[in-house]
């Protein structure tokens, strides 16, 4: 958006949020396990997954005598490793994606004993547009790329495409916490902003115009 943080009060936005980037635990816990879409889509996306990775791994073991099981579930838990190797390209995405929307300035921050990371648009104030397509680009991105791969995989390594495709989708919880809370305020036009120096993101909005 086109609009400076100092500027919003006078184009009719009201303070509703602000989220100490300290507390971004329970404030994704307060949205990601509501009934909204949102929350639903996560969870059903992982639940989803684990069936898919059980379901293939019992079919294999009725279906193919030479089958093994020990082999497929290190080839699955190489897949839950090889996810955090991914969370530099993850919030190298958000990063990306801020920039398509016309952030000037993007940074990280990180707590590594609450395993939370963030890319940061200093003072980019975004629209609700903006900050869903920030938000979702990593995990479609990822879960495409993944799937994409499989059928050019042999042998148990398919298991570790599936295994790094869910593992990183619960990584994604932090975003899709973000997505729910926008759809908690659908009756606002929201616009949020990040201080990366006060280490604070700013949500205002504003009654939609009818």
């Amino acid at each position: 958006m086109n609009l400076s943080p100092e500027s919003l009060e006078n184009n009719g936005y009201k303070l509703i949020d602000k989220l100490d980037h300290k507390e971004l635990v329970p404030f994704v816990q307060q949205y990601l396990f509501r009934l909204h879409y949102w929350p639903v889509i996560y969870l059903g996306f992982n639940i989803l997954m684990l069936a898919i990775i059980g379901l293939l791994i019992g079919s294999s073991i009725s279906t193919q005598p030479d089958f093994n099981t020990n082999n497929a579930l290190s080839k699955l838990a190489l897949g839950f490793a090889f996810a955090f190797l991914l969370i530099p390209l993850h919030e190298y995405l958000h990063a990306i994606a801020y920039r398509l929307c016309g952030a000037k300035e993007v940074s990280y921050d990180a707590d590594l004993k609450k395993l939370i990371f963030m890319a940061i648009a200093h003072r980019f104030v975004a629209g609700a547009g903006e900050f869903r397509f920030v938000a979702i680009v990593p995990f479609a991105f990822i879960t495409l790329l993944g799937f994409s791969a499989l059928p050019f995989l042999q042998g148990y390594y398919i298991y570790t495409v599936l295994g790094l495709i869910f593992t990183h989708a619960t990584f994604c919880g932090g975003d899709f916490a973000m997505l729910a809370y926008l759809g908690f305020h659908k009756d606002k036009e929201v616009v949020t902003w990040d201080d990366k120096v006060n280490k604070v993101s700013w949500f205002y909005g504003k009654p939609k115009s009818t």
